[in-house]
């Protein structure tokens, strides 16, 4: 299942680079950068199931990457917002 997770999100994060390479803007990048937190999720549960992280540090890094993944979603959607909002009051 940890293979599928991480070929799946692969898929997703090469499409997210994609449409930044063609949008270039930031929340764009920060959405790629959500989606490769995503991606270190499954790196993480592989390595520990190889047994190079323990039980403890391999729920430290998830843990930490759900926050990082939040944080740049909200991030993404906040920017969005804030120069949509922008963008109406010059018009």
């Amino acid at each position: 299942m940890i293979t599928i997770a991480a070929a799946g999100t692969a898929v997703l994060l090469g499409l997210a680079i994609g449409a930044f390479v063609q949008r270039q803007s930031r929340p764009y990048l920060l959405v790629v950068a959500a989606i490769a937190a995503l991606f270190g999720r499954s790196a993480v549960a592989g390595i520990t199931i190889v047994g190079l992280f323990s039980q403890a540090e391999h729920h430290l890094l998830e843990h930490g990457l759900d926050v990082i993944l939040v944080a740049l979603v909200i991030a993404a959607v906040y920017h969005s917002r804030t120069i949509s909002n922008e963008t109406n009051l010059d018009t």
